[in-house]
């Protein structure tokens, strides 16, 4: 007899699904339900004994959320120095704060669940949640943690962060921001889930039809798939892909010369460990199915529910529609859980344990890089170890992997949960992965009136500055009227007290060699108008410089404040004219609060004006000339900036449909390499090289590989996990049909769309041979060119379906489901012997 199996773990919700699935394979169905059984007694016994309850007390914040957040501000304060130095423009200043918090909120995450495990394992939180039973993380890190950045009723982020947590309570200002996420959950769970339940209906009417006919189409298609890496993840991944499949060519190994896995032949776990090893496997696919109606056997594979192969009569239309529908109608419902709050990626960090120096080998492979931040950081390129040590009572070594950003420097003291590094991702660094970027063009502002100056910008580098040189603008005509002509500087403006009545102004002549003096008076009444524009006759001391006259805007800069800075030691002085950043020491006496430009030097001062400079992005368009002026929030340049949305599936949901639709327009704008297009150019390309037939085949099917992969990234994004085989059957019935173009020796017209395994078929029997062309349909309109005129009615536009039936004719063979529905007929589905001998 065999021994009893002992496992002395924990079983959450993902171990008894693993026991359950690995039961089943092993000892079948019928002694299935009995373990099933005697576990829900077990568990409903427990819940019983135990009396799990929830109380305030057993949400326990941790106490390193000072401590992160101390760090948080810390490294807030340096992006707002390099802000105001115009190190980062604006929009990598948002970024920055964004990322900053949300990365923050991650930690506290993980602070959160260290803290439970660490002080209370039989945590009432702790157990529901982990255990699977109840709530999700995500709820519990609002709960003790913080809520973080909320997004908006557009899903956009807004930068200010929520800090407090649901057990502290929210401040006044955290109250409204978190009712945008309220607003939108509300909102989302009533329109959004209306439109996944009107997508799993077109899904369903486009589907109906699709039923296990036959045992084998004898394809001589089939699609490849590519097993090149042989780590765990990838494994994982492979399995879901090929389990229950049907291979489609013999694998052979030449070593051991002898066939591994057979054409014909389902694989099972046993097989798939034998076959991963292989670089190519071809398999049986829904997509190049050769049948006429339905699927046959050895194209669909196993049945998912049971393990089988799939039986004849098995509607698995209905099965793949429900499958791709089902899970937006409940992930509509999670977004009204989860409150609005951001949910977006964030790069794996290393956090320090505790504070202390820190030291590792600064000289191996790698490199000092500078982030998109201007962080000064170290790449390496090798796995370094790092080690901390806080005198002689903590000690703590930290293996940190390649291809890591380290941001604390060698022997520098760092503090308890400081980031010391960020873990890269390989693939995207060498380009082979791609990041998907949603950008759009922003505009930059200036924050200031004045004059700009920059040097000479290099567009495709991120090195030019743009001065805005601080000044207030004037546009008054009185000016113009006491004779400042062209090119004319107003140089000064001061009051001299002889004349009540009057007041001076200097003039000087630029566009004369010997420099002219010209003096005009200004009116008791003119002076009054000229106070509004900040000219102030009762300092006597105030000087009012004007840099330049633009005649045709008639504008003045005046600079409302020179500052004098006193020197004791005049050593690493800059020079006239240069720009001297924030917290830069001038002559070893002070430090500036502000950006500046230095306008005169003396024996023992400094005269200097406020500047504020901004750094311009990549591949930017300047919207000012130099040295001209400019207005406070006037557009100093345009640069195309990375979207940063929260990523759930209401943002999901549309690109499905746009996908499932085939859509050539979204919002009155044309969508760029939609699918119709990308289908053209990989015919037309393909038709050079070879005959129609094989042309149309191929571009189909790398459409076909495209479109499954795209609605996958969007529910995968979700943490839902869909079956390829359910993708294909609905993409099937998109690409299945191609147009006519020259009729040949058929009784075909030029135009008309057919099936194209049919089309194959009629080809076969003729000399002069049909050209054709593959196109895509979406998923409304292949339920209004069903072969089925009662099933099309159903769906919409009955009137002008029947009318247009009753005009052409047509007859309804009552092949599939929903027309033997109507009519009060059974259906032509059902498994086992006697549907066989009926099919």
């Amino acid at each position: 007899m065999r021994e009893n199996i002992k496992c002395n773990k924990t079983f959450d919700k993902k171990e008894i699904r693993s026991l359950i699935e690995w039961f089943l394979n092993n000892y079948g169905g019928i002694r299935t339900i009995k373990l099933l059984d005697k576990l829900k007694a077990l568990g409903f016994k427990q819940a019983s004994i135990a009396g799990i309850s929830l109380g305030i007390d057993d949400l326990k914040i941790p106490e390193t959320k000072k401590i992160l957040f101390k760090n948080t501000e810390k490294d807030l304060n340096k992006i707002e120095i390099k802000a105001k130095n115009g190190r980062i423009n604006s929009l990598n200043r948002l970024d920055k704060i964004t990322e900053t918090w949300n990365r923050t909120n991650e930690l506290l995450k993980d602070e959160v669940i260290k803290n439970l495990r660490q002080t209370d394992l039989l945590n009432p939180v702790y157990m529901m949640t982990f255990s699977g039973a109840r709530g999700n993380i995500s709820q519990i890190k609002q709960l003790i943690g913080m809520r973080g950045l909320m997004s908006d009723s557009q899903g956009e982020i807004i930068n200010l962060p929520i800090k407090s947590n649901l057990k502290e309570g929210l401040k006044i200002p955290e109250y409204f921001i978190s009712c945008y996420g309220a607003r939108k959950g509300l909102v989302d769970t009533a329109i959004k889930t209306a439109n996944s339940g009107y997508l799993t209906r077109r899904l369903i009417y486009a589907a109906q039809s699709l039923i296990v006919k036959k045992n084998d189409c004898k394809s001589k298609y089939n699609k490849l798939l590519l097993s090149l890496k042989k780590d765990k993840k990838y494994y994982k991944i492979l399995q879901e892909k090929i389990l229950g499949r049907v291979i489609a060519r013999d694998i052979y190994d030449k070593r051991k010369n002898k066939v591994i896995a057979s054409a014909g032949q389902d694989i099972c776990q046993y097989t798939l460990k034998r076959i991963s090893i292989y670089k190519k496997i071809y398999i049986r696919s829904p997509l190049t199915c050769k049948l006429n109606t339905g699927i046959c056997q050895l194209c669909y594979g196993w049945n998912l529910a049971n393990g089988r192969m799939v039986e004849l009569g098995e509607s698995i239309g209905i099965l793949a529609a429900q499958s791709i529908g089902e899970p937006g109608t409940q992930l509509t419902m999670r977004t009204f859980h989860t409150g609005g709050v951001f949910a977006g990626e964030v790069a794996e960090t290393i956090i320090a344990p505790h504070s202390g120096n820190i030291k590792y080998n600064s000289f191996s492979k790698g490199r000092e890089i500078e982030t998109k931040y201007r962080e000064k950081a170290f790449f390496t390129l090798e796995e370094k170890k790092l080690t901390i040590t806080d005198g002689k009572t903590q000690k703590s070594v930290i293996y940190i992997p390649c291809y890591s950003i380290i941001f604390s420097k060698n022997n520098e003291e760092v503090s308890n949960r400081q980031i010391l590094a960020q873990l890269c991702d390989w693939q995207e660094l060498k380009g082979k992965k791609k990041k998907k970027e949603l950008r759009e063009i922003k505009e930059i502002k200036t924050k200031i009136s004045g004059q700009v100056y920059f040097d000479t910008i290099n567009k495709k580098e991120e090195n030019g500055i743009i001065w805005i040189i601080n000044g207030n603008i004037l546009t008054n005509k009185i000016l113009y009227k006491n004779r400042i002509k062209k090119n004319y500087i107003i140089k000064h403006i001061f009051l001299e007290t002889k004349n009540e009545n009057y007041k001076q102004i200097n003039i000087i002549n630029n566009d004369s060699k010997t420099q002219r003096i010209q003096k005009n008076y200004l009116s008791h009444k003119e002076l009054k108008k000229l106070k509004e524009f900040n000219i102030d006759n009762k300092l006597k001391s105030k000087i009012y410089c004007v840099n330049k006259v633009t005649n045709r805007k008639k504008e003045f800069l005046t600079n409302k404040k020179l500052l004098t800075k006193s020197l004791k030691i005049r050593e690493n002085l800059p020079k006239i004219g240069e720009f001297v950043y924030k917290n830069k020491i001038i002559g070893r006496r002070f430090v500036n609060k502000y950006p500046l430009q230095v306008i005169e030097i003396k024996k023992d001062h400094l005269k200097v004006q406020k500047a504020n400079p901004t750094t311009i992005s990549k591949n930017c368009q300047i919207n000012i000339k130099n040295n001209s002026l400019t207005k406070k929030n006037k557009t100093i340049f345009y640069t195309h900036h990375q979207k940063q949305k929260t990523e759930d599936i209401v943002q999901g949901l549309p690109k499905i449909e746009e996908l499932l639709e085939a859509k050539k327009t979204s919002n009155f704008r044309s969508i760029s390499n939609n699918p119709h297009e990308k289908l053209k150019k990989l015919f037309t390309c393909f038709e050079k090289k070879y005959s129609n037939e094989i042309a149309v085949r191929k571009s189909i099917d790398r459409i076909q590989k495209l479109l499954v992969e795209k609605i996958q990234s969007v529910y995968k994004t979700q943490g839902v996990n869909i079956c390829d085989k359910h993708m294909e059957i609905i993409i099937k019935q998109m690409t299945s049909k191609v147009i006519i173009l020259e009729a040949g020796d058929s009784n075909l017209i030029n135009g008309e769309t057919i099936e194209i395994n049919k089309i194959e078929k009629i080809n076969y029997k003729l000399e002069t041979k049909v050209k054709y062309e593959p196109i895509i349909i979406g998923i409304s309109k292949i339920s209004l060119s069903n072969q089925s005129f009662i099933s099309e009615a159903s769906f919409q536009e009955t009137t002008s379906v029947l009318t247009k039936s009753a005009i052409e004719g047509k007859i309804d063979w009552l092949c599939g489901l929903k027309e033997n529905l109507i009519l009060g007929n059974l259906i032509p589905v059902g498994t086992g012997y006697k549907m066989q001998k009926t099919l």
